[in-house]
């Protein structure tokens, strides 16, 4: 009987670790599910994925609720295509903060006018009470060859 209590902990335990082990694809849907928000221009589900001390550096360093009012005025007038992640690379610097890096291209269009550009953008990710949420997003604009 204890050999089949210890057979079915050697089984079950590392099945269990390995569950709650966090993947690369966790990180990755997570960062498509922003940009899906992002384009649809849902702040209540953008805010969901923001940490409360989460942080925006692109031009300028910006909070959640500047974001948040900038995704808000964007959608009055502009629109963005579908964000297309290019060779994205996620790393797991504890078990609940993971960091992606990745190349995109952008395509906002604002009244008849489409700009399209490649971007470099790194997210820092943190798992707390039970999801993964933005603590620090990058952006920098590639310039054209």
């Amino acid at each position: 009987m204890r050999r089949l209590a210890l057979l079915l902990a050697l089984t079950i335990v590392p099945y269990l670790h390995a569950q709650s082990t966090p993947k690369p694809a966790d990180i990755i849907a997570a960062e498509n599910l922003f940009w899906k928000s992002y384009i649809a221009g849902d702040s209540a589900a953008l805010a969901k994925q923001l940490a409360p001390d989460f942080i925006s550096v692109e031009g300028e360093i910006q909070t959640g609720d500047q974001v948040l009012a900038f995704v808000k005025m964007f959608h009055e007038h502009c629109s963005l295509a579908p964000v297309k992640m290019l060779d994205p690379h996620v790393s797991f610097l504890t078990p609940t903060i993971a960091t992606i890096v990745y190349h995109a291209t952008e395509t906002p269009t604002c009244g008849d006018k489409s700009i399209s550009g490649d971007t470099n953008i790194s997210t820092v990710w943190i798992y707390r009470e039970g999801a993964w949420v933005m603590h620090l997003h990058t952006e920098a604009a590639v310039p054209p060859k």
